[in-house]
């Protein structure tokens, strides 16, 4: 099973910066615009080095900003515990976890699960970063099986806080857990436990090629950093853990022939007139058949239709109690495309926020709302060995990139526990 150690941790000086100013959301969700927006906040914003001008740039901003004490590295290991306070639909949650080291292990293993596809051209990205700066600047997101949320209650007071954060309506407060008795209860639960990735696949990949790259200068040397990588854990069972669905924008010629075509294969059920701030999900009765379709100023709630559904179910049984897997194998069915060349073609667009939909549908384009669905069902398609549909889930919110830095320069660890 993966074996999981604390580390000692890169990160900000609070004395040098302020943190709502250098923190950024994931990489991969942004666009050009916001990427500048956040560079422009300070000169020490992580973008710099997670979204450099050239990963040189990136290497000699890292080693300068270690120079002047603008990051500095925790001196004794530990495991941090991250909170994360939001609101939702009018109800306050706080998401917890772990950031700590995982032994990295081939998918093969099956000791640690995807359950998304990847794309090289952005393992590539990734790779020559870490292989320029030898830095990991935002952690994997996976999770594991905990019934009884035993974890988040080994360490209720023993810990100290290193930073507590307002961003974007949302209350970031991460600690550090020094207390060696307490550290060890949580590795020997990790002991036995699978990892699901939740979000980072491609961050994930590189690890796995980085270790093979560092592994031709220093050999299989099980103590090298390079074996591990930093990962953020939470429990897949509690309750504030919101996995969310992502959601499509399509861009067709004829909105109406697109949703009289959809009528075809699924019913509509209800049609509704559009509210910026509606909680959509409470109107899903039957998850895995149902989705919403937004056009112009109305949504209309579509259900597949039994005999279609049973199809689908029949070939792909896991897979079918996704409501987008559904829903693409109609589209698919339709109109003979892929979703993947539509993304090619710049006739879709992800996103996880309604209000994205409502704009685009009031311009003509077809907006398409899915309801959530369990992280059960994300550890039962990995544990299948099956991926879900490119963008299929939104863990909401973010974790923050650049809260903890991890090195994996080749030293040996020497951690003991």
């Amino acid at each position: 099973m993966p074996e999981c150690l604390p580390f000692c941790a890169w990160r900000y000086n609070p004395k040098k910066v302020k943190m709502e100013e250098v923190v950024a959301p994931p990489y991969d969700i942004v666009s050009e615009k916001e990427i500048k927006e956040f560079k422009n906040k300070s000169c020490y914003n992580i973008f710099h080095l997670e979204l450099p001008e050239s990963y040189k740039k990136a290497k000699e901003l890292l080693e300068n900003w270690i120079k002047s004490q603008i990051f500095i590295k925790n001196k004794t290991p530990g495991v941090y515990f991250y909170e994360l306070e939001f609101l939702y639909h009018n109800k306050i949650f706080v998401r917890k976890g772990f950031i700590l080291l995982v032994k990295i292990s081939p998918f093969e293993e099956e000791k640690i699960f995807p359950h998304e596809k990847t794309y090289s051209n952005i393992t590539k990205d990734r790779f020559e970063l870490l292989k320029a700066t030898h830095f990991q600047f935002s952690q994997i997101f996976a999770l594991y099986e905990d019934p009884l949320l035993e974890t988040l209650k080994i360490f209720d007071k023993k810990k100290e806080l290193l930073y507590k954060i307002e961003y974007s309506n949302e209350k970031h407060r991460l600690y550090k857990i020094s207390e060696k008795t307490s550290i060890k209860k949580l590795l020997s639960f990790f002991k036995d436990k699978k990892f699901y990735i939740a979000d980072g696949h491609h961050r994930y990949m590189t690890a796995l090629k980085f270790k093979e790259y560092m592994e031709d200068f220093y050999g299989k040397n099980p103590l090298k950093d390079y074996n591990y990588v930093a990962m953020y854990v939470s429990p897949l069972e509690d309750k504030n853990l919101l996995m969310l669905p992502t959601y499509r924008i399509y861009y067709f010629n004829d909105g109406r022939e697109f949703i009289k075509k959809i009528s075809q294969l699924a019913e509509m059920i209800r049609t509704l007139e559009i509210k910026e701030e509606q909680n959509f999900n409470q109107f899903f009765k039957k998850p895995s058949q149902e989705w919403a379709i937004l056009y112009e100023r109305k949504i209309i709630f579509f259900c597949l239709k039994d005999e279609v559904f049973g199809k689908i179910k029949e070939k792909e049984q896991i897979l079918s109690e996704i409501p987008l897997y559904n829903f693409l194998q109609i589209l698919e069915d339709i109109f003979k495309i892929k979703e993947e060349v539509l993304r090619k073609k710049g006739k879709v667009k992800f996103v996880s926020d309604t209000r994205d939909l409502i704009i685009e549908a009031q311009k003509g384009a077809i907006g398409v709302i899915f309801p959530s669905i369990s992280p059960q069902i994300l550890k039962k398609v990995a544990q299948a060995k099956k991926l879900m549909p490119h963008k299929c889930t939104y863990f909401y919110p973010k974790n923050l990139t650049g809260l903890i830095l991890n090195e994996v320069s080749g030293r040996d660890l020497n951690i003991s526990f």
